[in-house]
């Protein structure tokens, strides 16, 4: 890490917060910040930052409510990240295939066991001797053990994300990535391990972009996001660390 540039860059925003009249815990509070990470901008230390995007969003938030006019330090060596980024990848893809196959072996499985146990109920009904009047027949239509499926798969996929894949209408572009988000969240998208997105968002935002695979999505403080891309659900709990970070890899498959 460049220490020195770091700490140039820092010293910048500690002389105009002392111009305001400032303290740090002062703009933790009207900044909406963890003061970790404004000590770490002001010392140039960003190693409390869990990521490269994460640090970058947090520079350019307390970068505007300064109002200082400075460019992000080059303390990330661009060819470890990319060996790292990769690493951590490889690693999630690898952990993430198995709980996504058991789920739709799961899902598979129960909409099996339901058209039998339908078909099986429809069988019974047909036996019964239909010149009898005093049974009161009600056998299902086709439509009806259809309808019966769909609504087992709506209560398979959670209310909000259900809601949020069947009334937005970005999902008609084929290669449209859709995020929601329900909570503070920093995101990442790296396209052939270069970062071309990164971002900072806060409760009630949204987020669209067209990007085709393979690429890679990474996310911090999971439990706040909930998207889609290609009109599929994206799963941002299952894989994530302690510190709800998580990173997907969205391939050509």
């Amino acid at each position: 890490m460049e220490l020195t540039s770091s700490a140039k860059v820092g010293q910048i925003f500690v002389d105009a917060r002392e111009a305001l009249e400032l303290d740090q815990g002062q703009v933790a509070v009207k900044a909406v910040m963890n003061i970790k990470y404004i000590k770490g901008i002001e010392s140039g230390d960003y190693s409390a930052f869990p990521s490269e995007g994460f640090a970058k969003a947090y520079f350019i938030k307390y970068q505007k409510f300064l109002s200082v006019n400075c460019d992000f330090p080059s303390i990330y060596d661009p060819e470890s990240r990319q060996i790292e980024i990769a690493e951590k990848s490889i690693a999630q893809s690898s952990k993430s295939l198995f709980p996504i196959f058991a789920s739709i072996g799961v899902i598979f499985l129960l909409l099996i066991i339901f058209i039998i146990a339908n078909n099986f109920d429809y069988d019974a009904e047909t036996k019964i001797d239909l010149s009898d009047s005093s049974n009161s027949l009600s056998v299902e239509s086709p439509y009806v053990i259809e309808q019966d499926i769909i609504n087992v798969r709506k209560e398979i996929i959670p209310p909000m994300q259900q809601s949020e894949v069947e009334t937005n209408p970005l999902l008609e572009n084929a290669n449209e990535l859709s995020l929601f988000f329900s909570g503070e969240c920093w995101v990442e998208i790296y396209s052939d391990n270069e970062l071309i997105e990164y971002q900072l968002f806060k409760i009630g935002d949204s987020f669209s972009l067209s990007i085709e695979s393979p690429f890679k999505l990474v996310i911090g403080n999971a439990d706040s996001i909930t998207g889609t891309y290609k009109g599929n659900l994206i799963d941002f709990i299952t894989n994530a660390n302690r510190l709800r970070v998580n990173t997907i890899i969205f391939n050509d498959e």
